[in-house]
């Protein structure tokens, strides 16, 4: 997605972090930092992958932020967040994520954009970006939802587009992940952006797309867990943070 775009969502993510921490609370000082930390039997990745943890977040200038966080295997996560009462229209994020047994790291090619303590095996409560508890009364948490939620809302991309033998694939920058294109929507103006660039055989283009993350046809080759729709090619791009 576009830098703008990152930034906006981050923004909110760190203006309500920041509003947590100064509202306080009536708890005794300490009760969240020692739940947060609290540890079981040794977590794996596969206890919390593939799974989805949804929840409703303070937000500086909303009702609520309305989030879904999912995480995959391959570690991949794909994160919704809805300004409640202000807009309709998702801000979407895409990345990795790493978990040391008790804490999950969500990075985008601009580094990490949050920090997760996972409590009793099914909800994750947000810590602030140094991985510290934050102590406030204000609703923090995301709970493990029963279905997976694979988040195809459409959104703003960039990435390496490569057109070779009728199999075009896009490498999305934030994540690094390789997705087969599926041949409609707006695709035939990006081929055409690309065929027009001339570029060495096998050559891939940086572009900004619109478009979503789709189940991959069950008819198209290859291994890859989604397809790509392109629903507007917007042009060119360059980032230099492209994983």
């Amino acid at each position: 997605m576009t830098p703008a775009r990152t930034r906006s969502a981050a923004l909110g993510i760190t203006v309500a972090a920041a509003l947590m921490a100064a509202c306080g609370g009536g708890d005794t000082p300490g009760q969240h930092a020692d739940s947060a930390v609290k540890t079981g039997p040794t977590i794996t990745i596969a206890s919390i992958a593939p799974a989805t943890y949804t929840g409703t977040l303070p937000c500086a200038d909303c009702s609520g932020l309305l989030t879904t966080l999912s995480v995959w295997p391959d570690s991949v996560y794909r994160l919704r967040e809805t300004y409640d009462g202000k807009s309709k229209t998702p801000f979407v994020r895409t990345g990795r994520w790493q978990f040391d047994g008790r804490t999950l790291t969500l990075e985008a090619d601009t580094g990490v954009v949050g920090r997760w303590s996972l409590v009793h095996g099914d909800t994750l409560r947000m810590l602030d970006l140094a991985g510290n508890p934050i102590d406030s009364p204000l609703p923090m948490h995301l709970t493990r939802t029963d279905a997976l939620d694979a988040v195809s809302d459409m959104a703003t991309f960039v990435g390496t587009f490569v057109y070779w033998a009728d199999a075009p694939t896009f490498r999305e920058c934030a994540t690094g992940q390789t997705v087969p294109v599926v041949m409609k929507g707006d695709y035939k103006a990006l081929e055409r952006a690309y065929t027009a660039a001339k570029l060495p055989t096998g050559s891939g283009q940086q572009v900004e797309v619109r478009g979503r993350f789709v189940p991959r046809p069950a008819d198209m080759e290859g291994s890859a867990r989604d397809a790509f729709e392109v629903t507007k090619y917007v042009g060119p791009s360059a980032n230099g943070n492209c994983r």
